[in-house]
This record gives structure tokens, C-alpha cells and sequence, in this order.
């Protein structure tokens, strides 16, 4: 089961990097290259995206035609079907204990009404040297608000908790588990902020230059060690910008900066991790420097218009692919 979450969990890992939605079909073409049951499958697919070249739909399309169609069983895996995530439990709790404290406030305003409208009948044509009835009256109304005062004590401290719990979970949903910075979901919050800010702002799409090499010749782990020393690295050189990981071997930075400075800070970050050198921590043998191309684009105040942004920023880190990598290119 292990295995198959870790299969599951790459399949989509991979599917992000090639800006493949999720769906049925990619979803399996995916599951069946990374599982190699279809050597042939795993061929062709290396054959387009050996030069970080991505899969286009159209031949995903096709893929998945020639080697999964007619019912092929390699290319129709069943995930495991996934838990309800933490933060929509922690919601429905926490709507349950509102609605628990929301009956306990009226429960304690009825109590109120009641005790003033028996007290002022028992008043009306009762001697006022009757202090016994009195003093029962309120002696049992007392108890009845103590009770409803420490229950409504008592689910309130219940609904702070789980506030806290959904807050926390909340920012789990929007991170990355594996470096730590904010995932797609998080840079799609952190956009949408941006742009409501009314400040100038620029993203720019970072791409590790060769990355699925380190996978292929030392293996997941270390891929996963690359990934997580790229996040640091940036983090550091951003120095308080915004920082995010969009998916595989991309990251996606948002700056408070026009296009000029922003492309300095971005070819000082390129530079600063080009000139680490890295050794395998297994055997000290040399891994030599990791670089990455960047694209940037200004982020207009426009939150509709942040899509085509993506785009042109995409656009403009294939160009420096294509320029020969580790390079930034702004427009």
C-alpha cells in the first residue's frame, strides 16, 4: 500500500511538472510510465521530455490512446481512495460546536425569560413575609444558569480549540510537505493578494536545468534533497519575497518590485546557487552545481489577468531553456 501511495503521489508530482490536469486518462498514462510496466510507453515518453521538453495534451491524447486503450490493465490503475482532508473535518466539527453554542445561548436567554416571568407572577398577590417561597425561587433558577453558564463555558473553550486546529490545517492545505514553502494552492492565495494590494508586483517561474538527471543517475531521494536545497537557497536570496513551489522541479516567486529589480534579484538568486557546489552526502562524490532559468512577467493589479501572466512567464523561462539555460529572461 506503501508503494502504491508513493506511486500515486509521484504520478501527480509528474502530471503538475508537465502542466497535465489531473484527469482519468492522464492520470493513468502517468501511474503506467512511472510504474514501467509499458517499457515501450516509457520510451516514448522520455523521447519528448528528455530536453525538458513538457507533454502537450494532444499527445497525452495519443499516448494514452496507443497504450491504454482497449481495456489495457497496466494503464488503468485505482488509486486509493483518499481520506476527507483534516481541514474539512475540523470544519464540520467546528460548525457542529457553533450550532452547540448558538442552542446553549438560547437555552441561557429562555432560562433568563422564564425566571422574570415566573418571579413576577409569584410576586403578584404573594405577603411580602413569604420569604421561603422567594428564596426558593431563586435558588433554583440560580442553579439552572450555572448549569447553562458552564456549558456554554465549556463549548466555547471546545470551539477556540478547533478554530486554532482549522487555522493550522488551513495553512498544512496550502503548503508543501516537502520543502516547506507554500504550494499551488498557497501561490494562488498569495497572487490573489498581490494583486488586491494595488502594489507593483512581478512573478517570476523558476525551473531546476536538468533536474530529472539527478532522479535518473542518484535516485528519488536525492532529486528530493535538490529540491528541498533550491527552496532554501531561493528563500534566503528573496530575502522576505514570496516564495512557492509550483509544482515538481518549479518554483514560483512573487516580488514587490518593478521589472528591472526584479530581474537583478532574481539573476542574484541564480547566481548564488550556481556557485554552491553540492556532494552526494552518501559516498562525498561531486555533484557539481545546480542552476535553473526563470521567466518574469509583471503581475497586473487585474486578478483576471493573472492566468495569462502564468503564461507569459512560462513562456519566457522556455525561452531561456531554449537560449541554453541558467539564464533569467524578463518581459
Amino acid at each position: 500500500m506503501n508503494a502504491i501511495k508513493d506511486l500515486s503521489e509521484r504520478t501527480i508530482a509528474f502530471l503538475d511538472g508537465q502542466h497535465l490536469p489531473p484527469t482519468p486518462h492522464n492520470y493513468a498514462l502517468g501511474f503506467a510510465y512511472l510504474n514501467g510496466a509499458q517499457t515501450e510507453l516509457g520510451r516514448k515518453i522520455l523521447s519528448i521530455i528528455d530536453d525538458g521538453v513538457r507533454i502537450t495534451q494532444s499527445e497525452a491524447d495519443s499516448l494514452h490512446a496507443s497504450f491504454c486503450g482497449g481495456g489495457a490493465t497496466d494503464c488503468s490503475p485505482r488509486p486509493p481512495a483518499a481520506s476527507p482532508p483534516q481541514v474539512d473535518r475540523n470544519a464540520e466539527a467546528l460548525r457542529h460546536q457553533t450550532l452547540r453554542l448558538a442552542d446553549l445561548a438560547a437555552a441561557a436567554q429562555a432560562t433568563t425569560g422564564e425566571f422574570s416571568r415566573e418571579l413576577a407572577f409569584r410576586l403578584d398577590g404573594f405577603p411580602a413575609t413569604d420569604a421561603a417561597l422567594l428564596q426558593e425561587l431563586i435558588v433554583a433558577t440560580l442553579a439552572r444558569s450555572q448549569r447553562s453558564e458552564r456549558e456554554l463555558a465549556a463549548t466555547t473553550l471546545q470551539v477556540e480549540e478547533l478554530r486554532n486546529k482549522l487555522e493550522i490545517a488551513q495553512g498544512d492545505a496550502e503548503r508543501d510537505l516537502l520543502t516547506g514553502l507554500p504550494n499551488r494552492r498557497g501561490i494562488e492565495t498569495h497572487l490573489a493578494r498581490a494583486c488586491a494590494s494595488g502594489d507593483p508586483h512581478v512573478i517570476a517561474m523558476c525551473d531546476i536545468d536538468r533536474f530529472k538527471s539527478y532522479n535518473d543517475r542518484y535516485g528519488h531521494a536525492v532529486g528530493d534533497r535538490v529540491l528541498r536545497t533550491v527552496a532554501a537557497s531561493l528563500t534566503q536570496s528573496l530575502d522576505g519575497q514570496f516564495v512557492g513551489r509550483w509544482g515538481g522541479e518549479e518554483f514560483l516567486l512573487v516580488l514587490r518590485a518593478d521589472l528591472v529589480v526584479a530581474r537583478m534579484i532574481v539573476d542574484d538568486a541564480r547566481l548564488a546557487l550556481r556557485e554552491r557546489h553540492f556532494r552526494l552526502r552518501e559516498t562525498d562524490e561531486p555533484m557539481g552545481s545546480i542552476t535553473f532559468s526563470a521567466g518574469i512577467a509583471t503581475l497586473p493589479a487585474d486578478e483576471r489577468l493573472i492566468e495569462a501572466t502564468m503564461k507569459r512567464a512560462d513562456a519566457l523561462l522556455y525561452e531561456a531553456k531554449e537560449q541554453g539555460r541558467d539564464r533569467v529572461i524578463a518581459g
